[in-house]
């Protein structure tokens, strides 16, 4: 049974609520889930963490989005490894530990790229960065798959294994951490073309072969992620 939730981390408590229905039977395997508009009644909040928790869930694969909107419910037999997936769910110094990691590996990650990639790296690098543009400004997505591949074709093309590695053995938080800052921008036209602008900064500075540039793009980027995210951590928390 759906559950009034309170707005304090509403989105990790409709998550939960989400993944429970589907383990328990309540939302069957290749059924089609209730609506955003429907799930948002039914737990008394915005659609916002509706489509936060959805979200969650889809790059997890455990639910599917349906040409034509609303969402599957996929087989789920893994679900139990998604525990916690979001920075809904983690702990902030976990994630602040992870956005740490973050600039320090993909500061050199870009640097190398600049000076190492070859001319297919730079198209996957470009092509990532263009697919994020259109799904955000034209499709009105929230585009954290786009953005995660966008980063990591520059991983590939800084030619050191290792990066690529550790991002895939922490993909789950990491896009959990993209969807939850991402869906943040949903109807804000300006914080949207920020994070497209910031990507064409560092794309150009790799397409370039100005190592430091794109060192400093990609700080100057990853400083913005951070201090976006310690902003809405202190707007939870207030009363």
């Amino acid at each position: 049974m759906i559950r009034k939730v309170t707005r304090q981390k509403a989105s990790h408590q409709v998550l939960a609520q989400l993944k429970a229905g589907i383990n328990d039977g309540t939302f069957p395997v290749g059924e089609k889930l209730p609506s955003e508009n429907v799930l948002a009644d039914a737990f008394g909040v915005s659609r916002v963490p509706v489509r936060e928790a959805l979200g969650v869930l889809e790059v997890s694969g455990i639910i599917s989005s349906r040409q034509g909107g609303g969402h599957r419910v996929e087989q789920h037999s893994l679900l139990s490894k998604y525990e916690p997936l979001v920075m809904e769910v983690a702990d902030h110094r976990e994630v602040e530990a992870l956005l740490e990691m973050r600039e320090v590996m993909e500061q050199q990650a870009a640097r190398m790229a600049a000076e190492r990639r070859t001319e297919q790296e730079l198209q996957a690098i470009e092509q990532a960065h263009l697919a994020f543009r259109h799904c955000t400004l034209h499709d009105g997505q929230i585009g954290y798959r786009q953005d995660y591949l966008f980063h990591r074709a520059i991983m590939q093309a800084s030619h050191n294994p290792f990066f690529v590695q550790i991002l895939d053995n922490m993909h789950e938080l990491y896009l959990g951490v993209l969807v939850y800052s991402l869906s943040k921008n949903l109807g804000r036209q300006a914080e949207r073309q920020r994070v497209i602008d910031e990507h064409e900064r560092v794309f150009i500075a790799i397409r370039d072969g100005d190592a430091a540039a794109a060192t400093a793009a990609m700080q100057s980027h990853l400083n913005n992620v951070r201090g976006k995210l310690r902003r809405l951590e202190n707007e939870e928390q207030e009363p």
